[in-house]
């Protein structure tokens, strides 16, 4: 029974020196991170307060994130380690004197204005080290506050509000909705827009069409759907104001053949010489716009049909005058008679909106160059950081491996000395 006790004794000794160990190097703070606001709700213009706090554990070094809504908010702090990308603040800080200075509880504070009604949410991440270099385990709390009255009407019921009031006009005589019962139609529905086109098969004699007006008092007439012919067919639908003032004409021109090809009028290629295009070119839209100096007489436009065998028209890019300017490409298809208009909107600047151009232009270029600047600093700041850290990781890492053998060679010793004691004591 006595023997059972001795190893026992020894076996509990072993157990307790590994243990120590274990528990210094594997160990892992668990904390959170919490973001607290000044108040629950804000008036447009009211600054902001939202403090970064972290518990149950002590940082020596940490670099988060935290995402806020840039259309309802604005950033007015101003503190050393922070950059701003899109609607996401960066911070980086780390405790120059090695642990001395850690921190816990409040980490900062960050401040922002109410720009406009509606519910924020503030979301963080990122990563927080202890004075060893440990990575902490770290959970994140996000917060949500409330701008405006929650009673008052907000933006977009007021422009659903102020359309539906305004397609209501006694005067509007303009489509919200156009459906075709036929796949291919280009451009895309817009109730500005007038001129549609579309390639249908041999085999289709009727289509049906699906025109919503504006102002639901307008009357709809349309024409030409029925009884297709083999060629070029034109579909108009008629639109007349509810007080008779006012008519718009929406012309579908539908070619009808069994031969697609022959009928192409997309454009593969659309740009202009040096000046760029709104939206980006896409076959499906048939309206761009542009914007050129005051200097420019004219412009060299690149048009490049799918089919090699349609016909291309290019007018109104010479004599370019001061303000709105038209040029249509005009595609004609293989087959001679199907067309298709492709339409830019140039506007040239005078003089005085060209020097405040070039003054703009030289602005958003020292803006760029001083951001590029902060971010450079910051990703050299954020290397400088990591660095640090594996240096100091490392560091930690040798230490703990001493700390492993002399707590080896020390069990080790204990168990001889025990063994010898118990040996010569029987």
């Amino acid at each position: 029974m006595l023997k059972i006790k001795k190893v026992l004794i020894i076996i509990y000794i072993i157990f307790l020196i590994l243990n120590i160990y274990n528990f210094q190097v594997m160990a892992k703070a668990e904390a959170i991170v919490t973001l607290k606001s000044n108040k629950d709700k804000f008036m447009q213009g009211e600054d902001i307060e939202i403090t970064v706090n972290l518990e149950n554990s002590n940082t020596s070094a940490f670099n988060f994130n935290l995402y806020f809504d840039t259309d309802k908010l604005e950033f007015i702090d101003d503190q050393d380690y922070i950059n701003i990308v899109d609607n996401k603040i960066i911070y980086v800080w780390y405790d120059k004197s090695g642990g001395e200075n850690s921190k816990t509880g409040e980490i900062t504070k960050l401040k922002f204005k109410a720009k406009s009604d509606g519910i924020c949410s503030f979301l963080i991440d990122g990563n927080f080290y202890n004075e060893k270099g440990q990575e902490i385990d770290t959970d994140f709390n996000s917060v949500q506050i409330k701008i405006g009255e929650t009673k008052e009407i907000s933006n977009l019921q007021k422009q659903t509000e102020e359309i539906n009031t305004k397609g209501q006009s006694k005067t509007n005589s303009k489509l919200q909705l156009l459906r075709i019962d036929q796949e291919g139609v280009s451009p895309n529905f817009n109730k500005d827009t007038f001129d549609y086109y579309l390639v249908v098969a041999g085999t289709i004699n009727n289509i049906d069409i699906l025109a919503v007006p504006e102002n639901t008092n307008a009357t709809v007439n349309i024409t030409g759907n029925k009884n297709l012919v083999s060629g070029l067919n034109k579909i108009q639908i008629e639109v007349i104001s509810e007080d008779q003032s006012q008519k718009n004409i929406y012309t579908i021109n539908v070619t009808k053949t069994n031969d697609a090809e022959v009928a192409n009028t997309n454009l593969e290629t659309l740009a202009i010489e040096n000046v760029l295009l709104y939206p980006v070119f896409d076959n499906i839209e048939t309206k761009y716009s542009a914007e050129i100096s005051e200097k420019i007489e004219k412009l060299n436009i690149l048009a490049i049909p799918e089919n090699e065998k349609a016909k291309v028209e290019i007018s109104g890019n010479e004599n370019l005058k001061e303000g709105e300017n038209t040029i249509t490409i005009t595609v004609t298809a293989p087959n001679g008679y199907t067309k298709k208009e492709f339409v830019i909107l140039v506007y040239k600047r005078n003089l005085e909106e060209e020097k405040k151009f070039i003054n703009e232009q030289e602005n958003n270029k020292q803006e760029l160059e001083h951001a590029y600047e902060i971010e450079k600093l910051s990703i050299d700041e954020e290397e400088k950081i990591a660095e640090e850290i594996s240096v100091d990781k490392e560091k930690n890492k040798n230490r703990n491996l001493i700390v492993m053998i002399v707590a080896v060679i020390i069990g080790v010793v204990v168990i001889i000395l025990l063994v010898r004691f118990f040996i010569f004591r029987k």
